[in-house]
C-alpha cells in the first residue's frame, strides 16, 4: 500500500496547481487584451468563450494532475465549505488557503492582474451577490462530483465545464473571480509593486465567494441526505434499507437443502 503524501507534498501541490490555473486561466485574458488592441477588434463572446475554455481545459489538466495528491481544491472557498461540512480538517485550512494564495501572487508577474467590477455600473452588493452565486454553483458542482455515488473518473471535466460555463455569465460582470486565492493574491502583490487597487471591492469578492461556496456545500449535503427518503417519488438511485423480513427469507432460500438422491 502506498504511503499518504506529507502535508508538505499537498500543500506544495496546491501552490503549483493554483499557480497553473492562474497563468493559464488569467493569463489567457491578458492575452486576449494584447491581441485586441493590436487587431482594433471590440471584446465580443467570442473572446470570452475562449478565456472561459482556458479555465476549464486547465482546472481539467490540475485536478487530474494534483486531485490524488492533495484533492485539487485551488479554491479557498472549496477549501472552507469542506471543513464546513465535516470532509476536511480544519487543522489543514490555514495551509491550503496560504499556499493557494502565495500560488496565485507568483503569477502575477505573467500578466494575471486584479479581478475588478466597474462601480459605474455596478454596485457592492450586487457584485458581492455575483459572486456569491457563481461560487455556490461551482461548489455544488465539486460536491456532488466527489460524492461516492457519483459516476467515477469524471470529476475534473464536470468541475472545469462548471466553470466555463460560471465565467459566460459572471465574467461581463465581475470577472468572474469565484476563487478567493484568485482575488487577493493579484492584489497584495500589485500592491507590493506599486500599483492601484481598489480595496473597497475585496469584500465583495472575498465574503461573497466563501459564503457563497458554503451554501453550496451545505445545499448539496442537505439534498444528498434526502435522497433515502424521497426514493419512491424520485428517479433518484439509492439502496433500499433491508428489513429483517427480508433477511430472513433470503437466509433461507440460500440455505435451502438439495433433496437426497438430487446432488
Amino acid at each position: 500500500m502506498a504511503a499518504a503524501p506529507t502535508t508538505l507534498q499537498k500543500l506544495c501541490a496546491e501552490l503549483i496547481g493554483t499557480a497553473c490555473l492562474v497563468f493559464v486561466g488569467a493569463g489567457s485574458a491578458a492575452a486576449t487584451g494584447v491581441i485586441s488592441a493590436g487587431t482594433k477588434v471590440p471584446f465580443s463572446m467570442a473572446q470570452l468563450g475562449m478565456i472561459s475554455f482556458a479555465f476549464m481545459l486547465v482546472i481539467v489538466g490540475v485536478v487530474y494532475a494534483i486531485g490524488h495528491i492533495s484533492g485539487g481544491h485551488i479554491n479557498p472557498a472549496v477549501t472552507l465549505s469542506l471543513a464546513v461540512s465535516g470532509k476536511f480538517p480544519w487543522r489543514e485550512v490555514p495551509g491550503y488557503t496560504i499556499f493557494v494564495t502565495l500560488g496565485r501572487a507568483a503569477t502575477v508577474a505573467a500578466g494575471a492582474g486584479v479581478t475588478a467590477y466597474n462601480p459605474a455600473t455596478m454596485g457592492f452588493g450586487r457584485a458581492m451577490l455575483i459572486e456569491a452565486i457563481g461560487t455556490a454553483i461551482l461548489v455544488f458542482v465539486i460536491f456532488g462530483v466527489i460524492d461516492h455515488r457519483a459516476v467515477p473518473g469524471w470529476a475534473p471535466m464536470a468541475i472545469g465545464s462548471a466553470v466555463f460555463a460560471i465565467i459566460i455569465i459572471l465574467g461581463p460582470a465581475t470577472g468572474a473571480a469565484i476563487n478567493p486565492a484568485r482575488y487577493l493574491g493579484a492584489v497584495l502583490m500589485q500592491t507590493a509593486f506599486g500599483g492601484t487597487v481598489s480595496w473597497a471591492q475585496a469584500p465583495a469578492y472575498v465574503i461573497g465567494e466563501l459564503v457563497g461556496g458554503v451554501l453550496g456545500g451545505l445545499a448539496y449535503i442537505g439534498l444528498s441526505r434526502t435522497r433515502a427518503a424521497a426514493a419512491m417519488d424520485s428517479l433518484a438511485p439509492t439502496d433500499p434499507e433491508p428489513t429483517p423480513a427480508s433477511v430472513a427469507a433470503n437466509s433461507s432460500h440460500n440455505t435451502e437443502q438439495i433433496p437426497e438422491g438430487m446432488s
